[in-house]
């Protein structure tokens, strides 16, 4: 964020701009995938799990979301530079804008990179979440199975699912304190804005 007028706007902590581009360009792709695989099986074996039909509509819920997650971080990731990217293309010697005309272009770019890797993370979790439910219907004891082999899957399905549901808390959690800690942000700017301090346009959020 920037931390005043002059400065560059910059992640907090400064590696989140990688952990974005792990979650949403690498694990989220995989993990799709592995949704799509799981829902086969399910289509192809429905008789050998107890809710296939619950389970395949989890599973493809998570894949939409994941598939979600890559698009918005696709998109953030154009607006995300850093200042030596800004040297690069206006080096000293050509002619440039002012160095603040920059700084507030790359701090409005960075705004639109923070609300929309936000995005990207929400629906990262929510697939992550949704994954989680899927297979835990999955790994429901069929009907007929041995005592041994249903206990052990619904042993499985019940961690699965307490997964699934601490996933669910922490992400909603999260984008609650969020939501309020930017309406209580709103509301204290805008005495300062009456007094002619400004924000640099970071307060849009999902």
């Amino acid at each position: 964020m920037a931390e005043d007028r002059g400065s560059w706007g910059r992640p907090v902590p400064l590696g989140q701009g990688g952990a974005s581009e792990a979650a949403h360009f690498v694990a989220a792709p995989l993990l799709a995938g592995a949704c799509i695989a799981t829902v086969g099986v399910l289509g192809a074996d429905a008789e050998k799990f107890r809710w296939p039909g619950p389970a395949m509509l989890l599973l493809t819920l998570a894949f939409a979301a994941l598939v979600g997650s890559v698009q918005y971080g696709f998109h953030a990731r154009r607006h995300l530079y850093s200042p030596a990217d800004v040297e690069s293309w206006h080096p000293p010697d050509s002619r440039r804008p002012s160095g603040e005309v920059l700084r507030r272009e790359q701090r409005r770019h960075f705004g639109e990179w923070l609300r929309l890797s936000r995005r990207a993370a929400l629906a990262y979790n929510l697939g992550i979440a949704l994954l989680g439910a899927g297979g835990a219907l999955a790994l429901a004891a069929p009907e007929g199975a041995s005592f041994w082999h249903a206990v052990c899957r619904w042993a499985a399905s019940a961690v699965l699912a307490a997964g699934a549901l601490a996933e669910l808390e922490w992400t909603l959690r999260e984008w609650w304190t969020r939501r309020w800690l930017l309406r209580a942000a709103r509301a204290g700017g805008a005495g300062e804005d009456r007094r002619g301090i400004r924000g640099e346009g970071q307060g849009r959020d999902v």
